[in-house]
This record gives structure tokens, C-alpha cells and sequence, in this order.
């Protein structure tokens, strides 16, 4: 709960918005100076000593008095949306500074300028003065350079980057990864009988994570994926891979429950599974692996399994709602085939789209969002955009870990507390090998609105012992 005076802060907020960015425009200083020679910015040669004198953060405290925390995000950009969206981030990070009522909190933003080059000055910059974890960068070629600094030294970093390459030995992504999202929606739409999927992806590095996160979850759980379709992202390019998807099709739900594979076959093979899986398995999907041929015509021994009881679409906004009525348009009776999606779904324009009426996709919990939201529209007077719930959850747990001893507050035993926290968009835990775990809900879009269907967890584990950070 908020104190009296974290309240007093609070009002105060609207105020002060003018005055967080004017104190992150004089504590930081661009790019200046080139990267070093032979490798990345502070790559194998150690920081200069830390001069107490050299501090430049504002107020002016000694290193034992507070817990600096540096927040590097692109506050000057070529793009205004980008800039837009960093300084919304920043002002929900400093949400938490006056929320929490923690004297020794201090973030200290630093402006990347959006390159992997300035990111890593910012960063050099911050640790020089004290910052004992880094929030951010956003971009993943930011990070990877972030973290050639920081992890030789030990300064763990909170970036807002999905790109698990970056991730691991104490750089953590908080971020929206689809494959959790994936997980969820799959996992439910098994509950409830469906055993026979599809997938349409785009041809991209995000359709590449769909496609193999969505086989391996329909296979290690005892699924099969009847048929894939890739398409260009253009609704005329996508038209003849949706056709030869409704081909595909079930005609009718009879609902299949299936038993998880054992957990001892091959992981290559579990890994790999969806692209092996085709229109050529056979019944109950014993014998999977084989080439898929997107454009062939179903084969007896698919017809003998039924077609796909629900496909997944990872298309959001104005493609989508390209996409959704092709498959009534090709004879795909969408009362009997469930269309599936990730949380990009979640848009009240969507409900306009009578294909998509009783589609299922997972995503954050919107009540236990609307908090945040009406917290930070009550303080700036606007609404905050997705990426600004991030900030503040770990600048949320950053403040509630720095009331802890020194020698363990952010340590990856207390970063990676397996009970997890409960933050702006509902209950996540970072792992030890830096990827984010979320908890979701499942949601329904409705022509009356989106409406959850299956709601988030509150707990990872079965006891009431989890860390609940914040409220």
C-alpha cells in the first residue's frame, strides 16, 4: 500500500513530469566518443576506479547512502514514436521511485540514443557512477553490447528486449514473449478437446519463433499439427496460402483428448517437431515425422486422423482482420474450427470482425492491468502504451529488492525468485537463464467485447508464499 506521503508524491506527479525529463536531459550526456578499438564498447579492459568527486547524478549523494539504478532507453530518436515511447517508459519507472517510499531508490536515466553504441557509453557512464543494475536498453543489438559491459562486472541487467539470444548469465528480458503466450492459449485449447492444429505465420523472424514454439508445444503435449502455411505479410499474399489452408479444415468439432508425449523421447526430436509434422501424418499421430509440403492436397491417411480443429493466427490489427474472414470465405466453418491468437488480439476493434467472434487468445489479465493504467493516466493525463507497463515492473522490482543487504539483493537467487512477483500486467518471474515466465489469462473476443474466459494464476506454486511486489 501507499503511504501518506507516497501519496503527497503521488499528486505531485503531473507536475513533476516536466522536471523527470529535464533531470535526465542534465544527468546524462549522447554518445561522444567512439567505441573502443577491437572489439565492443568496454570489452576485456576494466572501468577506471570510481571517483566519488566524478558523480554527476542528481541530488549529489555518497555511493552508501542510496541504490543507484540506471534506466537506458533512447529518449532522442529519428523516430518520434520511438521517443514517445521511451519517455513514457521512463515516466512509469518514475512511478515506482515516488510510489514506493523508498529514500535510498535512485534511477538515474541515461539516453542511448537508440544505438547499440550509445547504449554501451550510457552504460560504461552509469556503472562509472555507482548504478548497481541496469533497466534496459530496449533494442537487442543495445543489449548484447550492454551486456559486454556489465557482465564482467557484475552489474546485473533488466532489459526490455524479446530476443532470447541476448539472454542469460545475468542479463533477464522482461519483456512479452510469444512463446509464452503460445504455451497458454495452446495448453487450454488441449483442455478442451482440441487435438488437431494449424498454423498460418508470416515469413519472419517472429513467424519462425510461432512456428517452432507452437509445433513443440501441440507435440510434447500430445497434439499434431495437421498443416502449416507462410505467407508474406500483405493481404494479397495472403489469400492463396489461406486457400490451400481451408482445404485442411475439419468440417465438424468432436472433441479428442490426448495424453503428453513421454518426456524422454529425443529433444531434437521434440525440438524439430514442427517441421516434420505435415498434412501426411497419420492417425493419432504416430508417425509425424516427415516432410511437410504446404501445397499438396490432403492425403488419405489425414482424412482418416480429420482435419485441424483450430488454427493459430499470430497476426494482429488490420492484417488480421484481412486474414480472419478468408476462412468462411473458403468454406472453413469458424463456429467449428477455433481461431487461435497471441495477445496482439487483444484490440476492441476486433470485435467488429464476425469471423473472429469466439476466437481465443491469451494475454495479461486486463483487471489486474487497469491499476497501472489508471495510476498513470491520473499522474500524466494520458494513456500509457503497452511498453510502459515493463518500466515500472522493474523499476517495481528493483525497489523492492533494494531494501535488501547489499551482498544479496541482486544476486540471481533474489532476481530469479522462483514465486515470482506481481506487477503491472499480473504475476511474472524471471529465470536464471534470463527469460521471463508470465502469468496469463485466456480471453474470448465477443461482438459485446473481449471477455476472459480462463483467468491468470496468481501463484506458480501451490502455497501462498509468493513474493507480491507493489500493491
Amino acid at each position: 500500500m501507499i503511504g501518506e506521503t507516497g501519496q503527497r508524491r503521488m499528486r505531485a506527479l503531473g507536475m513533476v513530469a516536466a522536471l523527470v525529463m529535464g533531470l535526465a536531459a542534465c544527468s546524462t550526456t549522447g554518445p561522444s566518443r567512439a567505441p573502443s578499438a577491437g572489439g565492443l564498447p568496454g570489452e576485456n579492459r576494466p572501468l577506471p576506479e570510481i571517483n566519488e568527486e566524478e558523480f554527476v547524478t542528481v541530488p549529489q549523494q555518497r555511493r552508501t547512502d542510496v541504490v543507484r539504478i540506471a534506466i537506458l532507453l533512447p529518449f532522442t530518436n529519428s523516430s518520434e514514436n520511438i521517443e514517445t515511447v521511451a519517455a513514457s517508459m521512463l515516466k512509469a519507472a518514475q512511478m515506482v521511485a515516488f510510489e514506493s517510499d523508498n529514500s535510498k531508490y535512485l534511477l538515474i536515466p541515461k539516453d542511448t540514443q537508440g544505438t547499440a553504441e550509445g547504449a554501451a557509453l550510457m552504460a560504461e557512464e552509469a556503472i562509472r557512477e555507482g548504478a548497481e543494475v541496469i533497466l534496459g536498453p530496449l533494442f537487442s543489438e543495445s543489449v548484447e553490447t550492454v551486456a559486454a559491459i556489465a557482465r564482467p562486472l557484475n552489474v546485473p541487467v533488466i532489459a526490455f528486449s524479446s530476443d532470447s539470444r541476448v539472454a542469460g548469465q545475468g542479463v533477464y528480458l522482461l519483456s512479452f514473449p510469444p512463446e509464452a503466450e503460445i504455451s497458454r492459449v495452446t495448453d487450454y485449447a488441449l483442455s478442451k478437446g482440441y487435438a488437431r492444429f494449424g498454423l498460418m505465420a508470416p515469413f519472419s523472424e517472429f513467424g519462425d519463433r510461432v512456428a517452432n514454439a507452437f509445433s513443440t508445444e501441440v507435440f510434447t503435449r500430445g497434439g499434431e499439427i495437421i498443416h502449416t502455411e507462410r505467407y508474406e505479410r500483405s493481404a494479397d499474399a495472403m489469400i492463396d496460402p489461406a486457400r490451400r489452408m481451408a482445404q485442411y479444415a475439419a468440417d465438424e468439432f468432436v472433441p479428442q483428448m490426448v495424453t503428453p508425449r513421454p518426456q524422454t523421447m529425443d529433444a531434437n526430436l521434440l525440438a524439430g517437431a514442427g517441421a516434420a509434422m505435415s498434412a501426411n501424418s497419420v492417425v493419432n499421430g504416430q508417425d509425424p515425422f516427415r516432410v511437410p509440403n504446404a501445397t499438396s492436397r490432403p492425403s488419405g491417411s489425414m482424412m482418416m486422423s480429420g482435419g485441424y480443429q483450430a488454427v493459430l493466427l499470430p497476426e494482429q490489427g488490420r492484417l488480421l482482420r484481412a486474414l480472419a474472414p478468408l476462412f468462411p470465405y473458403y468454406n472453413v466453418n469458424v463456429r467449428e474450427v477455433k481461431l487461435l491468437g497471441l495477445s496482439a488480439w487483444n484490440n476492441p476493434l476486433l470485435t467488429r470482425e464476425p469471423a473472429l467472434n469466439g476466437g481465443w487468445f491469451a494475454a495479461p489479465d486486463p483487471s489486474l492491468a487497469e491499476g497501472f493504467k489508471r495510476r498513470y493516466q491520473t499522474a500524466y493525463g494520458e494513456k500509457p502504451p503497452r511498453l510502459a507497463s515493463l518500466a515500472y515492473d522493474a523499476a517495481l522490482l528493483t525497489a523492492r529488492l533494494s531494501q535488501l543487504p547489499p551482498e544479496t539483493r541482486f544476486s540471481v537467487e533474489t532476481i530469479a525468485n522462483p514465486n515470482g512477483y506481481l506487477g503491472a500486467d499480473g504475476l511474472f518471474r524471471l529465470r536464471a537463464d534470463g527469460m521471463v515466465e508470465r502469468g496469463l489469462a485466456v480471453l474470448e473476443i465477443r461482438p459485446s467485447g473481449i471477455k476472459v474466459i480462463d483467468p491468470a494464476p496468481r501463484t506458480f506454486i501451490t502455497q501462498d508464499s509468493y513474493s507480491q511486489v507493489g500493491y
